[in-house]
């Protein structure tokens, strides 16, 4: 019967160190556990700030979207004065109507001002509205 004490002994002790070790490992992940939810606090504010930062950018977006909606439309307001004066005839408008053709063809905004006799700032609205880089309304 002693063995059996003896047995029963050894099956004890190895209860006894089996239970500390997981308890160790409990505790282990329990500091684990609240470095990972201290982690995902720090995620979730830094995504909270990123929501907000997008929200403001797409904000500002959509204000100079229709900013150069409305720029858009007054350049092409411009452009059909500019076009109406030019084929109305008259001083004014055979002025334009070469200008115009100067600005299609490439021609400097001082070139035009000097040679069609408008103003600088007349002649540089013509080269915007009309000169190579400029998108027609033609289509």
């Amino acid at each position: 019967m002693e063995w059996l004490s003896a047995v029963t002994l050894a099956l004890a002790v190895v209860a006894v160190v089996m239970a500390a070790v997981a308890a160790w490992h409990v505790l282990g992940f329990g500091a684990r556990l609240r470095r990972i939810e201290t982690r995902l606090s720090g995620l979730e504010g830094s995504t909270q700030q990123l929501t907000e930062h997008f929200n403001g950018l797409s904000a500002g977006a959509v204000g100079y979207g229709e900013h150069l909606a409305r720029l858009e439309q007054g350049q092409a307001r411009l452009r059909r004065r500019l076009d109406q004066l030019a084929a109305a005839g008259g001083s004014d408008g055979s002025r334009f109507h070469q200008a115009i053709r100067m600005a299609r063809k490439g021609a400097p905004a001082k070139e035009i001002a000097d040679t069609c006799q408008i103003s600088q700032v007349e002649a540089d609205l013509v080269v915007l509205l009309h000169g190579p880089d400029a998108e027609s309304d033609d289509s």
